[in-house]
């Protein structure tokens, strides 16, 4: 049985579980390519950009990553340290397995490590501004921090790469020797906490 109370939604089960009600709406994309296969996304909260910047620079070393792009939702200074909120979007592709250990190694939120379970198999970043029911937005869409180059030999997303070519008007074909010829990919709209 559910019931809802200030705006929090409690199951009568044992144990008694008590969760938050979605409060805004967003869209975002999917690291699932037509084909089945993967980019790498990762998701940091609130921590320094030199963390997120050694996860990559780990990734593309030892898993053959390629170029990544930067995004940031929020930023913050503390004791002159950029801290933040980060998005990591990767273009090369990979197996379902290789992308979930790729992620495991990382030093992103334990809640976006797990995320594929809640995404029906595939992780899911936010892109656009998170608009409370009233249509009010209560957080700005993510924006462009850097293009990190790395070589790689694996193929990358054709549609991943046009799609922010466009949004953040940057190259990235440039970098990329192997791209498939998939030109869609996979955009959700979904309700979400503030």
């Amino acid at each position: 049985m559910k019931i809802k109370l200030f705006n929090k939604i409690i199951l009568l089960r044992s144990p008694i579980k008590i969760y938050r009600l979605p409060q805004t709406v967003t869209w975002g994309i999917t690291n699932r390519t037509r084909d089945n296969y993967f980019v790498l996304f990762l998701d940091y909260d609130k921590v320094e950009y030199n963390v997120v910047l050694e996860d990559i620079d780990f990734l593309q070393k030892n898993f053959d990553v390629g170029t990544v792009i930067t995004r940031v939702s929020s930023l913050q200074n503390y004791k002159e340290e950029e801290v933040g909120n980060y998005h990591v979007i990767g273009f090369t592709k990979f197996t379902f397995p290789e992308v979930r250990e790729m992620i495991k190694l990382t030093r992103c939120d334990s809640h976006f490590k797990s995320g594929y379970v809640y995404q029906q198999r595939a992780w899911v970043l936010r892109i656009g501004e998170k608009i409370d029911f009233d249509g009010n937005v209560v957080k700005r869409c993510s924006f462009l921090r850097d293009i990190i180059p790395a070589k790689t030999s694996r193929t990358a997303n054709l549609a991943m790469i046009t799609f922010f070519e466009k949004l953040d008007k940057i190259k990235l074909l440039k970098y990329f020797e192997r791209v498939d010829g998939i030109s869609e990919m996979e955009v959700i709209s979904y309700a979400t906490k503030r």
